[in-house]
């Protein structure tokens, strides 16, 4: 199967390392990103030279995988354009519950996937990524939830690399799970500056957790989406669980100084709020905090 990823972070090197044995797997990348990896990616002290291809010289994916940050997603788009053909399957690794419809409206929603990666704490700088987890857990599905051709096609590659993955009953239950997980503990840790560790023996932090959680909640029902009181504590467990120096993605691009994926967090929170008249005055605070706090660093 020809595997081609776009994003090379802290997600797209680690599940580039994963699937290289058992896949043809090559990044895409411009020519400025091209000459930046030409001498590989540093991966848990290992370094690994992975094929390059930019869209000047696009081959064929069988399996295009979008690991990129939201903001990078519409430039992503362009370069991933060439490689795709009627059948190309799309598979998307971004935060967030945007993602797929915009990848949709550029390539048809019969090519694209649901997905997301959890259970991943890894620390990314430069060429360099260090994973704590041993690799994330990928969640993939249909949008209809069939247990479709191919599906099981990707299914039977993430079980011959060793990469871990669930089929779930409900992806998209599943997708806004993780939108909660995102949105109360990436933009906390990142107004706090707080680590997994510093993260798993906070108590106060978790009481502001079910906060944002109670307001994800309420818009998540507007849109026809089930989050119960179990999927919150279940969330916590498993974040809590992470006890290692691990960071989250946002909170590496507050200290990076980079631009963060708050709009699509914490931010879309707000903004449904709105769509829907429903009150989400914790998950509006720490939008706007982050930000200020980006500005004042």
């Amino acid at each position: 199967m020809n595997v081609r990823i776009v994003g090379a972070g802290a997600v797209g090197s680690v599940v580039a390392m994963r699937l290289r044995e058992k896949a043809d797997v090559a990044l895409v990348v411009d020519e400025r990103r091209k000459e930046r990896y030409s001498n590989g990616l540093v991966i848990n002290g290992e370094r690994v030279v992975f094929p390059l291809c930019t869209p000047e010289r696009a081959e064929r994916a069988d399996l295009l995988v979008f690991a990129v940050k939201n903001m990078q997603l519409e430039e992503a788009i362009e370069e991933a354009r060439p490689f795709v053909t009627e059948e190309t399957v799309i598979l998307s690794l971004l935060n967030g519950i945007e993602a797929e419809q915009k990848l949709s409206e550029a390539f048809g929603e019969e090519k694209v996937l649901y997905a997301f990666i959890t259970d991943i704490s890894s620390n990314h700088s430069g060429t360099e990524t260090t994973c704590f987890s041993g690799g994330g857990t990928i969640i993939f599905g249909e949008k209809n939830n069939d247990k479709s051709e191919r599906v099981m096609r990707i299914a039977k590659l993430f079980d011959e690399a060793g990469q871990r993955y669930v089929i779930p009953e409900d992806i998209m239950h599943e997708k806004w799970w993780k939108f909660m997980l995102n949105t109360c503990f990436n933009t906390l840790s990142a107004v706090l500056e707080a680590d997994y560790a510093a993260i798993s023996e906070n108590q106060d932090f978790i009481r502001a957790v079910r906060l944002v959680a109670r307001e994800v909640q309420k818009v998540a029902a507007a849109e026809g989406i089930v989050l119960t009181q179990e999927d919150i504590e279940e969330m916590i467990r498993r974040v809590t669980a992470l006890r290692d120096h691990g960071q989250t993605s946002m909170l590496q691009d507050v200290l990076a100084g980079r631009e963060t994926e708050n709009r699509y967090f914490a931010g879309a929170v707000s903004r449904l709020g709105r769509r829907h008249s429903i009150p989400v005055p914790v998950s509006d605070f720490i939008s706007i905090l982050l930000e200020a706090k980006r500005r004042c660093i």
